[in-house]
């Protein structure tokens, strides 16, 4: 009786065990999930807004000043020629053109000039097109030799878009380390050449670049005489200096100017008919000008310089370009003839008589 009564109890201990595990409330066991192996996301740092840009100086109205001559290609477009003034082996090019001698009006120079205030030097840049922002993006730029030896040494670039206001955004400087920037000698072409022009950019607002962030300004349409102008301050190129503009649809490319320096006249092509290198070719929609000379009287031997300006009258006492038997001509007032003819560039500021 006693052992039945042990099982029994044995029994109903374990009954009560196994109901245990069910008891309301009581938790199944969990399983704890493998760990990840992959990395938590990293948050992507979010750019500053970029800072504007503080401006301290900014140029006025320029005064007014004497627009110095460029030949233009207009009249003679329709025949898909120029009508002169590029002489490649001297470095002036009359090629407002594409390939395809499509004339570009937009960055046909027509004049240039230079104006000073207190602070500001003032370039201004007459085209006969009055649209700078034409499809062909071109890029207008300022030449200036500071040590007058007829090698660039610093070139200030304007990029489209241009604005009526005054803008320092889109100006770059570039500066020429090494002088070469006229290839060999700046009075004649030195190709074949191995250079890089201007070499070294040493301002550019846009990319942080440079400590005076209102040395350079650039506006469109500021007056009869000046479709592009550009301001710079005095302390960028001094008192005294050459300096020459440009308009380039073309290369666009600084580290190859001079441009007669790396292409032989046959591979450039000419805007001329006559010239047997007719049409263009590797070099293309590229408009420059002689040097003016700011601060001194040029000798007139300097290489690149400009005639002496005169009035038309006097040189209508000599022949007409492209007159039969004329080769020789002479600047009035220079005393280097051979910045005169330069394929009948400077008319009427030359005198031709028959050779």
């Amino acid at each position: 009786m006693k052992q039945k009564t042990n099982g029994l109890l044995v029994f109903l201990v374990m009954i009560l065990l196994l109901q245990g595990c069910t008891l309301p409330g009581a938790s199944a066991p969990t399983e704890t999930p493998p760990l990840s192996t992959e990395e938590p996301p990293t948050a992507i740092p979010q750019s500053p807004e970029p800072t504007a840009i503080q401006h301290q100086a900014i140029p006025v109205s320029a005064p007014d000043s004497q627009p110095y001559p460029d030949v233009f290609s207009s009249d003679t477009a329709p025949e898909k020629r120029a009508p002169y003034g590029d002489s490649y082996e001297l470095n002036r090019l009359e090629r407002p053109f594409t390939q395809d001698m499509t004339y570009i009006p937009d960055m046909d120079i027509s004049s240039f000039s230079l104006s000073e205030d207190g602070d500001w030097y003032y370039v201004s840049i007459g085209v006969i097109g009055k649209n700078p922002n034409n499809p062909s993006n071109i890029q207008f730029s300022v030449e200036l030799d500071t040590n007058l030896d007829s090698f660039g040494d610093l070139l200030i670039v304007a990029q489209p878009p241009y604005s009526e206001e005054w803008t320092a955004s889109n100006i770059k400087i570039y500066s020429d380390t090494d002088r070469d920037s006229a290839g060999v000698n700046p009075s004649k072409s030195d190709m074949p050449f191995s250079g890089n022009g201007f070499d070294s950019l040493i301002h550019s607002p846009s990319e942080g670049i440079g400590s005076d962030v209102d040395v350079a300004w650039v506006r469109i349409n500021a007056g009869q005489y000046a479709t592009v102008q550009f301001a710079f301050k005095k302390s960028l190129s001094g008192s005294s200096f050459f300096y020459s503009v440009l308009a380039d649809a073309g290369l666009k490319d600084v580290a190859r100017l001079d441009y007669v320096d790396y292409f032989t006249e046959a591979d450039a092509g000419s805007p001329v008919r006559s010239n047997p290198n007719y049409p263009l070719n590797q070099l293309y929609a590229v408009d420059n000008t002689c040097y003016q000379a700011f601060g001194f009287k040029p000798s007139g031997f300097e290489p690149k310089v400009c005639p002496e300006i005169i009035q038309p009258q006097q040189a209508k006492e000599g022949p007409a370009p492209n007159t039969p038997g004329v080769d020789a001509c002479t600047a009035i007032g220079s005393p280097n003839p051979g910045n005169c003819p330069w394929g009948w560039s400077d008319w009427p500021f030359c005198v031709c008589t028959p050779g």
